[in-house]
């Protein structure tokens, strides 16, 4: 049977599901981080080759040869990149063409079969972009953690600890993000001074700059953790406002068309702290549809099929849909992204 290898390579986890040309989805997978820009090619690489590895393993139905993959992923990547994945899928059956369409695309096809729309993706990084006649026009934003990204997960995860570290060393306001960023990295308040201050400020300090620094997204679901908290609830309200900032910036005057929103960060906005997201959002969308999907994992399911001479219509949009929700429900036990 000829299948589709379908991906949307995130910047904090990755998901896949394999399809055939019917659009039926036979089995998903999920690993880490697949970008390579956040994580570097050989770990990218590796846990797009770990998800693909879950979905194509769970299915029993041999691939023929020519079997392809589709990657939702975000900027552009590098001949080493693509060659380091061909050799990874071909042994898995997927020894076709490997194609790698911007991750706004497959956000996008995740929602709506529209040929004219917008995107916006606020994940570990945010990036919105215009789709007109079924290609992505332009995008704006995606420029990365150290320049720019605004609203994002980084850009929230940052402002936690800061606000956490600012509070231990008596330089900001007290809030509940203290004790959850403690409780993030196992930190209990022992008494006691080190190197003139608190040592648990000490400890705290030494385990945040161990990490890589983007890896301070983990720390952005903290901020939907505190909400009553007023230098939460500021921080997620700032973040919000660069994002509904971000939109108008792709959606300008003429701008028609639904806008489909993806990413950890908006899925969590809309879904936990509306009276936050909804109103900044919907003031940049000027009354068009706003349709949230938890991925783009479904996109790059219907790339996957129009590449392969397939018509994807609404009906089957929503069967793709169905599926990949069924079979994420069936891995993780849970009806969440």
């Amino acid at each position: 049977m000829r299948k589709i290898l379908a991906i949307d390579a995130g910047g904090t986890s990755t998901r896949a599901v394999v399809l055939d040309l019917s659009g039926r989805c036979l089995a998903f997978g999920r690993a880490g981080s697949g970008n390579p820009t956040a994580r570097g090619i050989d770990s990218a690489a590796e846990q797009l080759a770990v998800a693909a590895g879950l979905a194509a393993g769970t299915d029993a139905t041999p691939t023929d040869r020519g079997s392809s993959a589709v990657i939702a992923l975000a900027g552009a990547p590098s001949a080493a990149f693509a060659e380091q994945l061909s050799a990874r899928f071909a042994p898995l059956g997927f020894d076709g063409p490997v194609a790698v369409e911007p991750d706004l695309l497959g956000t996008y096809y995740s929602g709506t079969v529209a040929r004219e729309g917008s995107a916006l993706i606020a994940g570990t990084g945010a990036v919105a972009g215009r789709v007109h006649r079924g290609r992505l026009d332009f995008a704006r934003g995606g420029t990365g953690w150290l320049l720019g990204d605004a609203g994002a997960g980084f850009w929230i995860g940052r402002r936690v600890a800061r606000a956490a570290v600012a509070a231990l060393d008596h330089l900001g306001p007290e809030t509940a993000l203290t004790d959850a960023v403690l409780g993030h990295f196992g930190i209990g308040h022992a008494p006691g001074r080190a190197r003139g201050r608190s040592s648990v400020l000490v400890h705290l300090m030494d385990e945040i700059y161990d990490l890589r620094p983007v890896e301070l997204a983990r720390l952005a679901p903290l901020a939907f953790g505190a909400l009553d908290d007023p230098v939460a609830h500021g921080i997620l309200t700032a973040a919000a406002g660069e994002l509904g900032t971000l939109l108008e910036a792709v959606r300008g005057d003429e701008a028609s068309g639904p806008i489909v929103l993806g990413g950890g960060i908006l899925s969590a906005g809309m879904r936990l702290a509306p009276s936050i997201f909804a109103g900044p959002l919907e003031a940049a969308a000027r009354g068009a549809e706003l349709i949230a999907v938890p991925d783009g994992v479904v996109g790059a399911a219907v790339l996957g099929l129009r590449k392969a001479g397939v018509s994807v219509d609404a009906g089957l949009l929503s069967r793709i849909q169905d599926d990949v929700s069924r079979l994420r429900s069936e891995q993780t036990g849970t009806d969440s992204p």
